[in-house]
């Protein structure tokens, strides 16, 4: 497994894209103008900073600020529920990423997406 990405929600989505473009000078890697929401990908030589706004309600994985990639999802998500933890379901985005959302004991929330299916994360 692999951090792939960590994610920062922007109230102000426009001014929060310049500020990491020009201010802080990132590369953009993609931009997504979809549903839930609009988002794009800036490059951290290695790690990819998510800038996101949602559009409309939504729940399920896409919450959390973390994206760990993984080779096994399924199994991944097996191991999780037979030792007592929390997932969501698997759901494949419109942007084509294959993920969950995951909850810790201790209530922490972050994301697994499948490395065979990550879409344009």
């Amino acid at each position: 497994m692999k951090a792939l990405f960590t994610s920062f929600p922007a109230s102000d989505y426009e001014s929060s894209k310049q500020f990491y473009e020009e201010s802080i000078g990132l590369r953009v890697l993609r931009e997504f103008k979809g549903t839930p929401h609009r988002f794009t990908n800036y490059d951290l030589g290695g790690l990819v900073l998510k800038l996101y706004e949602w559009k409309e309600k939504f729940y399920g994985s896409g919450h959390s600020g973390l994206f760990v990639e993984t080779d096994e999802l399924d199994a991944t998500v097996n191991r999780i529920r037979f030792s007592g933890g929390q997932t969501t379901d698997i759901v494949v985005h419109e942007w084509g990423g294959r993920c969950c959302s995951v909850t810790d004991p201790f209530g922490n929330i972050f994301d697994l997406i499948d490395s065979a299916q990550k879409g344009n994360a």
